[in-house]
């Protein structure tokens, strides 16, 4: 019974917990090292995306700063084309996605493995963001095509004739409730 002890206890003895620090600790950094891998990975493959819009970009008229091609090698590294899109590398696939951000949250407007396909996507966001913009410049340049694109007028400013009076009657009225406070409180 004393030697089934021994050998019961013996492996329990041949345990370290230096020894499990150390893998443990060999094991985060091959961890950390695939992940640094994958993130240049990631920022080499938004980087050659960011070669082919240079043209693009280069193209804008010069008084629209709507668009900005930025690489921010943040995590998910991203390749910022205007303030609510950008592109970035799924992790899971690999594939490229063309992300829109808006109120109700974040939305793929385009998943490619493609560079191409992405790039010509994006190309034809920016045409339609252009296009759009020129329309509406348009009908607020003339008044009667604002009701056709569904915008309203912006709403007439009140004149100061108008508030000067509208406080006159609110200090008129406030001061007669005063007063009829004031007379039915006294005996």
């Amino acid at each position: 019974m004393e030697e089934s002890a021994k050998a019961i206890a013996r492996p329990a003895a041949s345990r370290s917990l230096r020894e499990a620090i150390r893998k443990a600790r060999l094991e985060e950094a091959e961890r950390l090292d695939v992940s640094a891998d994958r993130r240049d990975g990631e920022i080499a493959r938004l980087d050659l995306l960011k070669a082919e819009l240079e043209a693009v970009f280069a193209e804008l008229p010069a008084h629209d700063d709507r668009f900005n091609l930025v690489l921010v090698p943040s995590r998910p590294a991203r390749l910022w084309i205007d303030l609510f899109t950008y592109a970035t590398v799924d992790d899971a696939s690999g594939a490229y996605l063309f992300v829109r951000n808006s109120e109700s949250g974040r939305r793929t407007l385009y998943s490619s493995t493609n560079i191409a396909g992405i790039a010509d996507r994006i190309t034809r966001y920016m045409a339609h963001e252009i296009v759009r913009r020129e329309r509406i410049e348009a009908a607020l340049t003339e008044p009667g095509r604002m009701g056709r694109l569904g915008l309203e007028p912006a709403p007439s400013r009140t004149g100061m004739g108008v508030v000067i009076a509208a406080f006159a009657i609110g200090l008129l009225t406030g001061a007669a409730g005063l007063f009829v406070a004031v007379m039915l409180s006294v005996p």
